[in-house]
């Protein structure tokens, strides 16, 4: 019988930047679920909650606030177009940004439309679980910094 080996290495966990997101599912979750929300409301109800002006609006239940949804969306598409564009990959984004889009101008939203928004949002939640806290963090700072240089040109 072999005598089992004695592990000399101490464990040194990594530092929490470069953890991956898949160990911090409740980041992941606070990405995601606001949207996923969006489309449950769409299927079951077939509503979306609006201002007084008709504008589309959701309430995130990470911070309680109201936001507009077809912005949100869009932002989150935005970010997520950095990435691919970086990674080189497709996550098929159009689903979403027409989501967005139908949003803004009032057009009926359809089941197959909340099916492809669910499919893209499947592939963007398993590329995000192999992230680590701080590509995403870089990447929502470069996101940042672009929407600020889009507003100052405009």
């Amino acid at each position: 019988m072999t005598a089992q080996k004695k592990r000399n290495k101490a464990y040194r966990p990594k530092p929490p930047g470069e953890q991956l997101l898949k160990t911090q599912p409740w980041k992941v979750a606070a990405v995601f679920n606001p949207l996923i929300a969006i489309l449950d409301q769409l299927e079951q109800d077939g509503t979306i909650d609006t201002a007084t002006d008709g504008q589309p609006i959701f309430k995130d239940h990470n911070d309680g606030h109201w936001y507009d949804t077809a912005v949100a969306v869009m932002g989150v598409v935005d970010a997520y177009a950095m990435h691919e564009a970086r990674r080189g990959i497709n996550l098929g984004l159009p689903a979403l940004r027409q989501l967005a889009n139908k949003l803004s101008y009032g057009m009926p939203i359809f089941d197959t439309d909340t099916y492809a928004c669910r499919e893209c949002l499947k592939r963007m939640k398993a590329e995000t679980m192999n992230m680590t806290a701080d590509y995403a963090r870089e990447l929502i700072v470069d996101f940042q910094i672009k929407e600020e240089l889009m507003k100052e040109a405009a």
